[in-house]
């Protein structure tokens, strides 16, 4: 009976260590079948122009923003517009109440009627009429005027009509009304504004450059703005100005002007400002050809239905792509999709 127990267990352990083997073989088989199945996306090396990319972030500012204040302190008695509202060139925005401004006006001006009076009598009093000013002495007629008080009431009535005119603030320009906060009713300061009218068609984004990459901004040269609110909106704009003075920090203010055409910029939006250098003769390759091993950078190339294991040395960078300086040569294979899990000699099949 022990005898026939350790022949069945060996028999029994034997079976078990074939089907055990079976398994593995098959995994194995799978695996490999796996990795001859793996598909993998492949470009040509040459070389080409490189789009240098110095990236900073900046804040935009309308090109014409007016703050816009009444000169004297009244009841707001009118306000047309609300915070959003576009206005044109002239188009009236408020008004205060004008009773006390009119009335100072009527005084200003019957002021300046009995000067004129006081005036001519001074003049009468020395043999000359106010009628034929051309035979007057220019010190006779100064110190009338002086003594009468003319010219004074005059100044008067001259500030008396443009406080009225002031009591309507007017749109100087077309564009956008925004912080508006006083309401209809209250009282208009002289030193706060009333509103701010901004005109959104054209901003200028002010970001600051490293004083060594000073070399590679020049006026007119195009970049790219990207607001932080937004991953799909690129636009266009142009360096405008570059300020000549290096901070104590090493940086560089620059602006550039960009044209808000579909309205998707804000007054004091933050940025992201692309700047393009195009570097010619090189050897470029997508940021995700580039993996890493062992903390050292590998390309994998294909030859012959395999993938070789290439050590490289990338140069310039961009949001993109990198430059190869050492490792590859024109006219190589490079894999650039399906490369994470690769290895050395990995059997691939080209997309």
């Amino acid at each position: 009976m022990p005898v026939m127990f350790m022949i069945s267990a060996g028999t029994f352990y034997s079976c078990n260590n074939s089907s055990a083997s079976e398994e593995q073989y098959s995994e194995y088989e799978d695996s490999s079948l796996t990795r001859t199945e793996q598909k993998v996306s492949v470009m040509l090396l040459k070389y080409s122009g490189f789009s240098k990319e110095i990236i900073s972030n900046g804040k935009l500012s309308a090109l014409k923003k007016a703050d816009l204040k009444f000169r004297t302190s009244e009841v707001v008695t009118e306000i047309y517009v609300k915070n959003g509202d576009r206005v044109a060139c002239n188009q009236v925005i408020a008004k205060l109440d004008d009773f006390i401004l009119k009335n100072t006006l009527k005084q200003n001006a019957g002021q300046v009627g009995r000067a004129r009076i006081e005036m001519q009598d001074a003049l009468l009093s020395q043999g000359y009429d106010l009628r034929d000013s051309a035979k007057i002495p220019a010190r006779t007629m100064n110190t009338a005027r002086i003594r009468s008080g003319y010219d004074q009431a005059l100044a008067n009535l001259e500030l008396s009509e443009y406080n009225l005119n002031a009591a309507v603030i007017k749109a100087p320009f077309d564009g956008i009304i925004a912080d508006l906060l006083l309401k209809q009713g209250n009282i208009s300061s002289t030193s706060e504004k009333f509103c701010t009218l901004i005109d959104d068609n054209l901003f200028e984004a002010e970001f600051p450059v490293l004083e060594s990459e000073l070399v590679s901004v020049k006026p007119g040269q195009r970049v790219r703005i990207k607001p932080f609110s937004s991953n799909e909106v690129y636009i266009e704009g142009k360096i405008a100005r570059i300020n000549p003075v290096v901070d104590r920090n090493g940086m560089v203010k620059v602006w550039a002007l960009c044209i808000n055409e579909d309205k998707d910029l804000f007054e004091g939006m933050n940025v992201r400002i692309v700047l393009e250098e195009t570097v010619p003769h090189q050897l470029v390759v997508p940021k995700q050809a580039v993996v890493l091993r062992s903390g050292k950078q590998v390309v994998f190339t294909y030859s012959s239905g395999r993938a070789k294991w290439v050590y490289v040395k990338t140069g310039l960078e961009n949001l993109t792509s990198f430059t190869i300086i050492e490792g590859l040569q024109p006219g190589d294979s490079v894999i650039y999709e399906g490369n994470f899990n690769l290895a050395h000699d990995s059997e691939v099949v080209i997309n």
